[in-house]
């Protein structure tokens, strides 16, 4: 339907297009919120018995109208955020193509 040549396409949106394929195809991403919670285990000889609670990490995500929430384990707290902000990245790029052809379609 519209159509165009690669090089009337705008530098800036092949540059999204560029990172955008770079980002899908890194295979990990992930949407949802990061939150960061405090917890208690409860053990009286633990650390956070004595007001040091433990920070876990948790994503959390709506789907089908009911929120998700999973633990991350810490192993994986790098890992995951990384992949969160790889998602949010792409969102970011798929939002610049967007617009463009919404500009286009102005013409």
């Amino acid at each position: 339907m519209l159509m165009e040549h690669r090089s009337h396409i705008p530098k800036k949106l092949r540059d999204a297009f560029s990172k955008l394929h770079q980002l899908i195809n890194q295979n990990k991403f992930i949407h949802g919120t990061l939150v960061y919670q405090k917890n208690t285990c409860g053990k009286k000889h633990c650390k956070c018995y004595n007001g040091q609670p433990h920070l876990s990490l948790y994503i959390r995500k709506s789907q089908d109208g009911k929120t998700r929430i999973k633990c991350v384990p810490k192993e994986n707290w790098e890992e995951v955020k990384e992949m969160n902000l790889r998602y949010r990245q792409i969102l970011t790029l798929l939002e610049q193509v967007s617009d463009y052809e919404w500009e286009r379609l102005s013409l």
